[in-house]
């Protein structure tokens, strides 16, 4: 009688017998839940009155749903998932569209990627895919299997904040990418590369959409619904590694083209040197000059080949590993092999 007296108290004493009274007479749960709250009792003191009704039928207590640390597990998992998943969902678009970029080229990329060479922004992106969609993965399994092992996690309300959170920025990312869309086409920018990259955007944004989306609604535990945003994703995600590294070569190769483009920045910094020479003394140098700060090969160590061939021509000389254009400049392209430049002390520009 202690523990009787105590769930009483605890309701307030009146409703649990008013539960008990209208149950002896077989009134539905349902119907005494509606006229409780009817009479302005709140929800969690009609359940807690039910709860101790059906404690004391039955003998067993009603169970009760992990805490604190059930909590914290499912907002690790959510974090995590959501976490990767804007890592390798980011890193994929900007992949694409650096793709993108490169087969259908324009005039105005030399300015956009003067810094930045396609192979940097492309390692940057597929480092990020690597590492970061894997993980997405395995953490994704291991939600969708607990949630088929305790189908009331579906109902857990740091997950379900956590959803209607990586929701609302990807709606925003769907907005923002469809008035970028409508402003382009009002401007005329309406290309065939910008078209792929808009493509790309809402099929990402609006993939998770509509699987995040689902998973928030009544009997969201589709199975199909897990096997299709899966494995598109995987298919997605690995023939963007594969373009990617077709395009970017072997780690090996992007050593080699480092190499190449430091090549070039030397000859530049000396044939810098031989116009500032020949605007002092109105003559070339017998010699590369001193004021020059690379004269020799990064890799061999080898000087580079410096010929005069008039009082202002001269030519220079190097032997590259790979046949490469710099962004900035098409005078400085070179193949494999020894490539020689035709310069003139009184035009050179740096």
């Amino acid at each position: 009688m202690a523990n009787q007296d105590v769930s009483v108290s605890a309701d307030g004493g009146g409703i649990l017998e008013f539960v008990r009274a209208a149950k002896s007479h077989g009134a539905d749960d349902r119907f005494l839940v509606a006229l409780l709250r009817q009479n302005g009792w709140s929800e969690r003191r009609i359940y807690s009155a039910f709860s101790a009704y059906y404690h004391e039928a039955t003998g067993l207590a009603v169970p009760i749903r992990g805490g604190s640390a059930e909590n914290a597990r499912d907002a690790f998992f959510y974090l995590l998932a959501f976490v990767t998943l804007g890592i390798w969902a980011v890193a994929f678009v900007w992949l694409a569209n650096i793709l993108i970029d490169r087969a259908f080229p324009s005039p105005l990329d030399v300015h956009d990627y003067a810094i930045e060479t396609f192979r940097s922004g492309v390692a940057g992106q597929l480092a990020s895919l690597i590492v970061g969609f894997p993980i997405f993965i395995l953490v994704s399994r291991a939600i969708v299997r607990e949630t088929r092992q305790r189908p009331e996690s579906m109902e857990s309300g740091v997950r379900k904040w956590l959803t209607y959170l990586a929701l609302v920025v990807t709606s925003v990312a769907l907005l923002g990418d469809g008035v970028w869309f409508l402003q382009q086409f009002l401007l005329g920018d309406l290309t065939l590369r910008f078209v792929l990259k808009a493509i790309v955007l809402f099929a990402v944004a609006g993939g998770v959409l509509w699987y995040y989306l689902g998973t928030v609604r009544p009997l969201a535990g589709n199975s199909s619904r897990d096997g299709i945003f899966g494995w598109t994703a995987t298919a997605a995600v690995v023939l963007a590694i594969v373009l990617g590294f077709t395009g970017v070569g072997t780690p090996a190769y992007e050593r080699a083209v480092q190499l190449d483009q430091q090549r070039v920045t030397d000859l530049r910094a000396i044939a810098s040197g031989i116009t500032d020479t020949y605007r002092i003394s109105r003559r070339l140098p017998k010699v590369l000059p001193a004021t020059t700060t690379a004269t020799v090969d990064p890799a061999t160590h080898k000087p580079y080949v410096y010929v005069p061939v008039d009082a202002t021509h001269y030519k220079l000389c190097a032997v590259f590993d790979t046949a490469d254009e710099p962004v900035d400049s098409s005078f400085w392209k070179h193949s494999s092999g020894e490539t020689c430049y035709a310069l003139d002390a009184l035009t050179f520009s740096y």
